[in-house]
């Protein structure tokens, strides 16, 4: 069974169970906290909305990487859906919050 690891994203707190190190987990948090930032600097847009608008960027950001014939695409691919499915599941763990 993969460690639980306490996170926190927009002030709410998750437990994730995930393969990567917590240290990894955490520079996904930072890195994620980072663009939800980015995206909502200038903007008076709430959570869901954020959370959307961040997702379309980073999805644009990543197709573009693809795009680039990046010769670690394919383990690259395997990485984001390990963390997909993961954050995946911790929503569905959170839905009934």
């Amino acid at each position: 069974m993969n460690p639980t690891v306490q996170i926190k994203i927009l002030g709410r707190e998750y437990s994730l169970r995930s393969q990567e190190s917590e240290t990894e987990v955490q520079r996904v948090v930072e890195f994620i906290e980072a663009k939800l930032a980015e995206t909502a600097t200038g903007r008076s847009v709430d959570t869901r909305d954020l959370t959307v608008l961040t997702l379309l960027n980073l999805a644009g950001q990543y197709l573009q990487l693809l795009d680039q014939e990046n010769p670690n695409a394919a383990q690259q691919d395997i990485r984001l859906q390990r963390l997909v499915d993961s954050l995946e599941q911790v929503v569905a763990d959170n839905s009934g919050c």
